[in-house]
């Protein structure tokens, strides 16, 4: 049965980002949509720097950014028949890159060119997603799962297909029918506030390098530049929920609308690529797998998109389920690995949440209430950026006891590190000037992958060359990989055996996690970039693969 395929159902970010890391391990797959066409529409189209991160070990970053630009930083807010605005509201600060965090801003990439994007990629490993496949049942088996797919061709004809797959994983959305099929609840609740939401292209008028908004209470409307070449603006209208419950807005309504709200008869409109109805839900499972069947995205959490965090949340759920499902599904780990991903995602996603409903009340709840927006409403630095989010506590982390006694918010830096230092339980910082043996610069992102664990051993080869030598032998075979990390000055060429071997041009590695030249220190990796384990011999690394890998 371990030949069997593994069954994605959603083909949205969640379910392609899965896909591609289980075909970059060797799994198969396969990957259905009951859509007949991709989707359209710039929702989800915030990426935040942790999710840049991702994308770059994953492989994908430069497709992405070449995909769209960078989000503007202030809203222009204006007065009722006014071209000039009378104010602007700063949505978020422009920082700039350091040696451990070089994508600090978020990234304006609408859904449907990340979408796009990932597709092409799965192209590379002869996958396709399979449109009009939609899942009507499934049963489970001790070693399998059966699922019962109804297909709609190009003619429209359908074809009703059974097949067995080895795991199946519910990335279906909100209206997941692999939730419902295994009977997990979506605990939450459903707002009574009606908005409209759509893209729309702006002929005339309206500068992409600013979001706009008018406040005419209780109607309001925000524009935000969609990411794209094409001067296309997503657009949120809130107005009287009895206008809006019954039916989606259309195009010449909302013209209308924005015409009389704003005054403004100098701003002309193009086509309306994409109108729905949205009702703030905030909801979430307590669950994320039920036997061989596993829930991520939509399918597992939904909340307002206040924050931009839904997609990146879908995307870091498919990196730490990945290189866990593929391990267990090849047999090099017990499926009791798979538990962690509830483990340690639930943590998350629950804060998440919390974090998402306090941004939205403090924002687009005070629109729909007819109330005036702040500077400090709109604020959208800090933990949103996801470089926080942390697995502190997880049962496969080595941590030590003080650590984990102090556990701080999921979304959360520790105090004191910052930018500098590394931890277990956090993500694992970049560091650029580093120089291979061929005297080629790259960094330490550029290192990690999605396939193993990266093992980054630290310390000069005269003091810890017997330590790293032992340390690389004992190290599981196709599970993970050594790269030594040398002092600056310290030449590559002629050091001890890895799978890569490095100097610390810069100094930035050394610096940046904390480390001695003097000691052998050993950071683990993880594919999903968390830090598993930091540890200073080879029994503290043989004891986190041990936590879960058979060697």
């Amino acid at each position: 049965m371990d030949q069997l395929p593994i069954l994605i159902v959603g083909a949205g970010p969640s379910g392609l980002v899965l896909a591609l890391i289980l075909l970059k391990c060797g799994v198969p797959v396969r990957i259905v949509d009951k859509e007949t066409t991709h989707r359209l529409g710039s929702r989800g189209a915030a990426i935040q720097p942790r999710t840049l991160e991702l994308y770059k070990i994953l492989g994908v970053l430069p497709d992405i950014l070449k995909a769209g630009e960078p989000l503007p930083s202030s809203m222009a807010k204006y007065e009722h028949g006014k071209t000039d605005p009378s104010m602007f509201v700063k949505v978020h600060e422009i920082l700039e890159p350091t040696p451990d965090i070089p994508y600090p801003n978020t990234y304006n990439v609408s859904q449907a060119k990340q979408e796009e994007v990932l597709r092409s990629h799965l192209l590379r490993f002869s996958c396709t997603v399979e449109l009009g496949s939609e899942l009507r049942s499934l049963e489970q088996f001790p070693d399998h799962v059966v699922a019962h797919i109804e297909k709609t061709d190009t003619e429209g004809n359908i074809v009703e297909e059974t097949a067995s797959f080895a795991w199946l994983v519910g990335t279906d959305g909100a209206h997941s029918v692999v939730r419902k099929q295994v009977g997990v609840e979506y605990v939450g609740e459903t707002r009574a506030q009606y908005i409209a939401i759509g893209d729309v292209v702006v002929e005339q008028g309206l500068d992409s390098k600013f979001w706009h908004m008018w406040d005419q209470s209780p109607k309001s409307i925000i524009f935000r530049p969609s990411g794209g070449k094409d001067s296309s603006f997503m657009f949120l209208y809130t107005g009287r929920s009895e206008e809006l419950a019954d039916k989606t807005i259309t195009r010449e309504e909302f013209v209308n609308r924005f015409y009389e709200i704003t005054g403004r008869q100098d701003i002309k409109f193009g086509a309306a690529t994409w109108l729905s109805n949205y009702r703030p839900n905030i909801r979430m499972v307590k669950q994320m797998q039920v036997g061989r069947v596993l829930l991520a995205g939509d399918a597992a959490h939904c909340h307002s998109p206040t924050g931009g965090q839904g997609l990146n949340s879908g995307v870091h759920d498919a990196m730490n389920l990945g290189w866990k499902l593929a391990l267990v599904h090849q047999g090099r780990a017990s499926p009791t690995l798979l538990a962690t991903y509830e483990e340690e995602r639930l943590r998350v996603i629950a804060h998440m949440l919390e974090f998402t409903t306090q941004l939205h009340d403090s924002s687009l709840h005070r629109l729909y209430d007819g109330k005036q927006i702040t500077h400090e409403s709109w604020k959208r630095n800090g933990d949103i950026q996801m470089l926080g989010v942390n697995y502190s506590g997880s049962s496969i982390i080595l941590q030590d006891a003080e650590a984990v006694a102090d556990i701080l918010t999921p979304y959360s830096r520790p105090v004191g590190t910052g930018s500098v230092g590394v931890q277990a339980a956090y993500r694992a910082p970049d560091a650029s000037g580093l120089v291979s043996v061929e005297e080629q610069q790259i960094t330490l992102f550029s290192v990690f992958g999605v396939v193993a664990h990266t093992v980054l051993i630290f310390g000069s080869e005269a003091s810890c060359k017997a330590d790293a030598t032992e340390l690389v032998a004992r190290l599981p075979t196709g599970v993970a990989r050594a790269v030594r990390i040398l002092p600056q000055g310290e030449s590559a060429a002629g050091s001890s055996s890895c799978d890569l071997i490095l100097e610390d041009g810069a100094g930035h590695a050394y610096r940046g996690y904390g480390v001695s030249t003097d000691n052998l220190t050993a950071v683990v990796v993880r594919p999903d970039g968390v830090v598993g384990a930091v540890v200073s011999d080879v029994d503290g690394v043989e004891r986190y693969f041990g936590n879960f890998c058979r060697v």
